[in-house]
């Protein structure tokens, strides 16, 4: 049986001659003291350190073990087979259940603590949230549907300003990923922010609405493909070299973007972080986890991909004779989105070449898969899983199955050979 008392410690004597007043909990002979902010003074205790009656620090202590008493009953002590840590757990829960969670600060502690890759979106997110409710604080219950399709109208128009701008100045239109990203990031967030402070196991809800689950955010458009074809492909293979000054040849941008195009389609469209990240190489073969994916799966989203003699010489031409990685674009690019950058700057010098239109990175696997599907006769399925991605309806399939990565590599040969006839 639970027995609740006020009490003060004898020999916890404060040095302006004070106690504190301490709630004692003691439950199947264990004890467990939880400490308030009431004093009392020798002359409010009798010598048996009792409190004495009729006095103002009385009646507060008499209301306090009150309020304790009836937060105890809540928990339905003679039904449920508490501990004396789950008593405790439930009264700090209801004194957090007092606290107001800013959404906003939150979020930017969760985003500069997490590892996960792209948290700058989430960051871009957050700030356009900010600009919506014109101040950097928001309580999270506010967050309600009503809301959310106010934030949602609130980033239409931001839009159709920024377009209005664009088409003005002649510049390309972006898809509508923006507004579909702010949105599933801010569900993420408030997802993550229901994680830490909801616990049902302990009774403890501060945050009891759930306006996400009748919030419909809008999908994202196919992002554009930008696939070219063979002839193209094998015209980028054909350019003939910018010739640099001595020892700068390597950081030519346009050099840069030539090579590392052919070695994304020829390594079935591996991505440019990976080929900047790569460290690991047996054989003739580079493995790699795919940097885009590998913390969203339980393989690391690992690779194995066989190099094709074609682009040996791009992977001598570009080893990294510390060992330290596979390729030593590291050590003149400060980190992978300013590789990418400087591989994209190039492209556009080849594109306008070759006259494509904004020739990207990204293109050379849209290409793979193109031709990998529709000229080589590869299957569909072989495609996917060339590319790496993520097939929620065969996770629990692929648990069962060790990947070899046979069937891909093979695809890739094809590929390579209908593209460059090698």
């Amino acid at each position: 049986m639970l027995t609740i008392k006020a009490e003060v410690q004898q020999d916890k004597q404060r040095s302006d001659g004070t106690y504190n007043v301490k709630i004692r909990f003691t439950l199947d002979r264990k004890v467990k003291r939880l400490s308030t902010s009431l004093f009392v003074t020798s002359k409010e205790l009798t010598k048996s350190f009792k409190f004495k009656e009729d006095t103002p620090i009385k009646k507060e202590i008499d209301n306090l073990l009150f309020y304790y008493k009836e937060q105890c009953c809540k928990l339905q002590l003679d039904q449920n087979d508490y501990t004396l840590e789950n008593i405790f757990d439930f009264l700090n829960g209801e004194q957090e259940k007092k606290q107001t969670i800013d959404f906003i600060k939150f979020s930017r502690e969760w985003i500069t603590s997490t590892t996960i890759k792209g948290a700058p979106n989430y960051t871009t997110a957050v700030n356009a949230l900010v600009r919506f409710i014109g101040k950097e604080e928001l309580n999270i219950n506010l967050i309600t549907l009503d809301f959310l399709e106010s934030f949602k109208v609130f980033l239409n128009k931001e839009r159709e300003v920024r377009t209005k701008k664009l088409i003005l100045q002649g510049k390309r239109v972006p898809s509508n990923r923006s507004l579909s990203l702010y949105l599933v990031s801010i569900k993420k967030l408030f997802n993550e922010a229901k994680k830490k402070y909801n616990k049902k196991e302990k009774n403890l809800i501060l945050i009891p609405n759930s306006p996400f689950v009748d919030f419909e955010i809008p999908k994202q458009e196919a992002t554009r493909k930008g696939a070219i074809s063979a002839d193209i492909i094998k015209k980028v293979w054909k350019l003939p070299y910018k010739n640099m000054k001595k020892g700068y040849k390597s950081t030519c941008r346009y050099n840069l973007a030539k090579d590392c195009f052919i070695l994304s389609f020829c390594l079935m469209g591996i991505n440019s972080a990976d080929l900047y990240n790569a460290t690991e190489m047996k054989g003739n073969t580079i493995i790699y986890n795919r940097t885009k994916t590998k913390a969203r799966r339980l393989d690391g989203a690992k690779m194995m991909v066989d190099i094709p003699k074609i682009v040996q010489p791009l992977i001598d031409k570009y080893k990294d004779t510390t060992g330290k990685h596979l390729f030593n674009f590291y050590q003149y690019y400060g980190d992978e989105k300013t590789f990418n950058k400087a591989i994209n700057y190039g492209l556009k010098e080849i594109g306008a070449i070759l006259d494509v239109d904004d020739l990207e990175y990204y293109a050379a696997r849209h290409s793979w898969a193109t031709i990998a599907l529709n000229k080589a006769g590869i299957d569909k399925y072989i495609v996917h899983a060339a590319l790496n991605h993520i097939d929620d309806s065969m996770k629990v399939t692929d648990i069962y199955i060790e990947r070899d990565f046979v069937n891909e590599n093979k695809a890739n040969a094809k590929v390579v050979k209908y593209v460059f006839g090698k």
